[in-house]
């Protein structure tokens, strides 16, 4: 009997050393120094970011693949005009393991755009995680339809993430591609909420697909006409923007830069909040500017984001991409 249970334990200890675990990185993972803001920017070595100080984490900056993303809502079916439960759960394209550590990127760890179909809703939040790693939000939808639900995250060690699901409310009859976004570019250029007034230029005028272009904003106060000089920063910047294709197949994920700072002796524009500095002790405007290279032609909605007096501003912009010559 003892010789048995010998045999026993001894085939079990085999068994758990031959058994695949599950490794911290896969195989296959080149990685680098990479900026969690400006993901573009990666060096071999430990540093600071020069476009924005953001210290540089250790990251599979050149892994493409889309991590596993489960999504589940409750109740299961949506309801428009009432609340529900977006839940989340993160893990490894290469294992089953649940994803529990994200790096910090415009101030948050997981940013959330929910996104009608004719793009005329638009969200820009951020789920709360919980100890068995899923992250969950409640919305609410605001009529039947189409959405879209963009995460945008960046699991530490991983690559940066942007992996949309669908949503479909209930009552819904409508006809999907009859219903897609039928976008007209603006013809006035500049709008006003509240007491915020923004006026939108574009460089060059007209943009091109693959080339780099700038979204220039000039706000100034509703009522009074005065540049704004009190302008608050929001994740981290004076602004934020997101620009979607019209079919909501390609996005740009942008933060302001300090387009004066960059020649060829200075190098790369700066972000342009400087380093070391609490944001939230911070003023700025009028001009803000953003960057943004759209990959083809059509037509391309962005949605930008002021903060002032503790208020969140939401201009949406629409404009035309040509195709280059």
């Amino acid at each position: 009997m003892l010789l048995a249970v010998a045999s026993l334990a001894s085939l079990s200890a085999a068994l758990i050393q031959n058994t695949p675990q599950a490794p911290a990185r896969s195989a296959n993972e080149e990685t680098a120094y990479l900026c969690p803001m400006h993901p573009d920017y990666t060096v071999d070595i430990e540093g600071k970011c020069p476009r924005c100080g953001m210290a540089l984490v250790r990251a599979a900056a050149y892994d493409v693949r889309d991590y596993r993303l489960d999504f589940r809502t409750t109740p299961s079916v949506v309801v428009a005009g009432r609340k529900a439960t977006l839940r989340f759960k993160i893990s490894h394209p290469a294992f089953d393991a649940t994803i529990e550590k994200f790096e910090v990127v415009h101030d948050k760890q997981y940013h959330l755009f929910v996104i009608s179909q004719d793009m005329e809703h638009f969200e820009h939040i951020h789920p709360e995680q919980h100890p068995d790693g899923t992250w969950t939000i409640d919305v609410t939808l605001p009529k039947p339809g189409y959405y879209k639900v963009l995460s945008d995250f960046l699991p530490s060690g991983g690559s940066t993430q942007f992996i949309p699901r669908p949503v479909v409310t209930a009552g819904y009859t409508g006809d999907l591609a009859a219903d897609s976004a039928h976008l007209v570019a603006d013809t006035v250029h500049k709008k006003s909420i509240n007491d915020v007034t923004a006026d939108v230029s574009f460089d060059p005028p007209t943009f091109a697909a693959g080339l780099y272009g700038h979204l220039n904003f000039r706000l100034t106060d509703t009522s009074t006409g005065l540049p704004i000089t009190d302008l608050q920063t929001y994740l981290g910047a004076f602004g934020h923007t997101l620009i979607m294709s019209e079919d909501m197949a390609d996005y740009v994920h942008s933060h302001p830069i300090d387009i004066s700072s960059s020649s060829e002796e200075s190098g790369p524009k700066q972000f342009m909040l400087p380093i070391g500095v609490d944001p939230e002790t911070l003023r700025g405007g009028p001009d803000v500017t953003f960057e943004g290279l759209m990959p083809k032609p059509g037509l391309y909605r962005a949605w930008t984001q002021f903060r002032r007096n503790n208020k969140l501003y939401t201009f949406a912009t629409t404009f035309r991409v040509t195709a280059p010559e």
